[in-house]
């Protein structure tokens, strides 16, 4: 069997760039402290444009400042926090790509969470909204719209659009998210191809337990030097990198299948639902069903 290579698991993905974005919700709003809300996790990607004041979000611990001139990239199922303590306006873009495949990179790549917006980028979201101009949220609050009904139903109504509507948006869309790919850095620096194979197998077997056993002797290590070699290239004990990858599966799952959070802690391999609340709630902010509240 020939070895794993860095570019076979972290950057061989290439072959996947075919995303099909839908436009869900696009549009201006201009508040005045009333923009905050969170915990916010939802299975959408979000791209900002702040044209007036300043704002914040608080994601993975971090708090951001929004400011003009920039676009901000909020990742699907990433968790965070909006935030406004004074006069704040800014252009949103929602958009879910069909494919699934972005989320393999927001698990790959750590993107940044600020670009300088170009002349043509603040052209494209006015052409945007030009195309697609019967499209804005009429409740900033995350409830009136950050569910699978609505969801649904504005993918319905992308998808009634022309095609070359649709071609040019998903195009727009495109141009607007790689520059955030352009600046994106790989989260593991892996070079081990022990542990690139590891990857692999964890990513093959999320909802069926893969054991640190199992996992030492493919890389042909002690249980204590494996953990010490995964930690030192990904960042993350196996335990915890297993765990948060479970987690957005899990995400995923709630998502699209409509389960139960019984049924989803055992398909992912937890048989104590409580725990796996805990867990989850680690990684999200939030519980499983306030996940699913939230998402339905």
């Amino acid at each position: 069997m020939a070895k794993l290579t860095e570019n076979d698991y972290i950057c061989g993905m290439e072959k996947l760039l075919n995303f099909d974005f839908q436009l869900l919700n696009q549009g201006f709003s201009k508040l005045d402290a009333t923009w905050n809300f969170g915990p916010i996790c939802s299975s959408f990607t979000r791209i900002y444009y702040v044209s007036e004041g300043e704002g914040w979000v608080t994601m993975e611990g971090r708090r951001h400042r929004l400011t003009p001139g920039h676009l901000y990239l909020i990742p699907a199922f990433a968790s965070h926090y909006d935030h406004s303590s004074g006069p704040f306006a800014h252009y949103y873009i929602h958009c879910f790509d069909q494919t699934k495949q972005v989320i393999n990179y927001y698990k790959q790549l750590k993107f940044p969470f600020e670009v300088a917006a170009t002349d043509h980028d603040i052209h494209s979201i006015h052409r945007l909204s030009r195309l697609c101009p019967d499209i804005p949220l009429y409740d900033n609050n995350p409830n009136s719209y950050d569910n699978n009904p609505s969801l649904l139903k504005s993918i319905r109504r992308f998808q009634a659009l022309p095609p070359g509507v649709r071609i040019e948006v998903n195009g727009i869309l495109l141009q607007l998210i790689s520059h955030f790919f352009n600046k994106a850095e790989q989260k593991y620096k892996v070079s081990d191809n022990r542990i690139i194979k590891s990857l692999y197998t964890i990513e093959q077997n999320l909802t069926s337990p893969v054991s640190l056993d199992r996992l030492a002797a493919e890389a042909a290590l002690s249980k204590d030097a494996f953990i010490r070699l995964f930690r030192r290239q990904t960042g993350h004990t196996p335990i915890d990198y297993i765990m948060r990858q479970r987690i957005q599966r899990a995400q995923i799952m709630m998502v699209e299948g409509q389960r139960s959070v019984q049924k989803v802690a055992r398909l992912m391999g937890y048989d104590n639902v409580s725990y796996f609340g805990r867990l989850f709630k680690k990684v999200t902010d939030m519980s499983p069903m306030e996940f699913i509240r939230q998402n339905r």
